[in-house]
């Protein structure tokens, strides 16, 4: 049986923002007092709490950064590309019946503008910009009593540790995808139910057909 619900990411995960979200991350750095990313691909294998303390980024600043990042996010929003094959992917599951949803630390009209220049917003039943960067689970568990769904019926998806964590404390399985920020080792340090590492990979997991981890 399919999943009923499949709620994406959208940095990183839809969207192909990653070196975008790096050369905002630097912009903001000297006036903020952080470190810039020097290495993207070593950046690639920290965690969210290592990345912010390497970067000299404390809780407390954190939600400025949040704030100033996704303002500075909304000037490349209508100009950021679906990562390649994601387009499809999402023509099929609406085409099959399945409900898609966003659950993002972006805001909901950069992601709503994103999905609109790329011809897809249509096919989301909702889009959900929650700003906490840890808050992820209590959102996934706010999502599910609205649709009114049961934990087995909803998938996420996502690109860091951190969404991996969030859906294991909601309670839902989850699909790490690879192409993102975060890279397959670190992904697997948190024991999703699937890594996948290619696009196409992404019909079998929600059907629940095939394994990819």
């Amino acid at each position: 049986m399919p999943f009923k619900l499949v709620v994406w990411d959208f940095d990183g995960t839809l969207a192909d923002s990653v070196p975008t979200a790096a050369a905002i991350f630097n912009r903001l750095a000297p006036d903020m007092g952080f470190k810039p990313i020097e290495d993207l691909t070593a950046a690639r294998s920290l965690s969210t709490r290592q990345f912010l303390k390497q970067h000299g980024i404390s809780l407390w600043r954190l939600p400025k950064l949040v704030r100033r990042y996704q303002a500075a996010a909304a000037e490349e929003a209508d100009r950021l590309k679906l990562v390649a094959g994601v387009p499809d992917v999402l023509a099929a599951l609406a085409s099959a019946g399945v409900r898609l949803g966003v659950l993002s630390s972006n805001r909901e009209d950069n992601i709503r503008r994103c999905l609109r220049a790329n011809g897809a917003e249509q096919h989301f039943a909702f889009v959900v910009g929650y700003p906490r960067l840890f808050g992820k689970g209590k959102a996934l568990k706010r999502i599910l009593r609205a649709e009114r769904l049961t934990r087995a019926d909803v998938l996420y998806i996502g690109d860091e540790l951190r969404d991996v964590e969030a859906a294991k404390k909601a309670g839902v399985k989850v699909a790490a995808v690879a192409w993102g920020f975060h890279t397959a080792e670190l992904l697997r340090s948190g024991s999703p139910d699937y890594v996948v590492r290619d696009v196409s990979e992404l019909m079998g997991v929600v059907d629940q057909n095939e394994r990819a981890v």
